[in-house]
């Protein structure tokens, strides 16, 4: 008797949803810059990316500035905490180069944050991708990728493939950084 009601009690749970594994809501729609913002950017040299969350984060999410290695692995330069909440706001990031530095930065719900890295080669060669259609948050989610290089040459990381650094493939005189959303262990 004792089995049928644990039965009972594991099938209503299991219709309730209550044991299905618990997705993401949140839909992550690139935006269109503004004529300001896209003067601003010219003039200092940045790629700018604006995005609309919309929709409840179960778990907390990390924004990640990272810099992807040759053996497959990535460093984290800087990283934002994103609550668990329920989100309709505007995420933006930035990164600019010159031949000495990386800034990056990021702004949302009026927190802003910023790095800096150096540089280990000046760039002659840029190539800047991000998504081009809404899509909704899973666990690694490249939101921007940009590719710098040396030597003028640089191998091709399929954006759309990108699910963790062991997807990118990082040549020798060539610099790859990324902004990520990733979840929070």
């Amino acid at each position: 008797m004792r089995k049928f009601w644990m039965i009972c009690l594991l099938t209503a749970f299991s219709l309730s949803g209550c044991l299905a594994p618990q997705k993401e809501t949140v839909t992550v729609t690139p935006l269109k810059l503004k004529a300001g913002e896209q003067a601003f950017a010219a003039i200092n040299d940045q790629e700018i990316a604006a995005f609309h969350l919309k929709g409840k984060l179960k778990k907390p999410y990390l924004l990640k500035g990272i810099e992807y290695l040759p053996n497959h692995k990535e460093r984290t330069l800087f990283y934002m905490e994103i609550p668990a909440k329920t989100y309709d706001s505007t995420l933006r990031i930035v990164q600019s180069s010159s031949s000495k530095s990386v800034r990056f930065g990021a702004n949302l719900d009026g927190g802003s944050f910023r790095a800096h890295e150096d540089l280990k080669i000046k760039p002659d060669a840029v190539n800047t991708q991000n998504p081009s259609s809404e899509f909704t948050l899973t666990d690694y989610n490249v939101l921007f990728l940009r590719q710098l290089s040396a030597d003028g040459k640089l191998s091709s990381n399929p954006f759309n493939d990108i699910q963790g650094p062991e997807n990118v493939t990082v040549k020798k005189g060539e610099q790859v950084f990324a902004f990520v959303l990733t979840k929070q262990n």
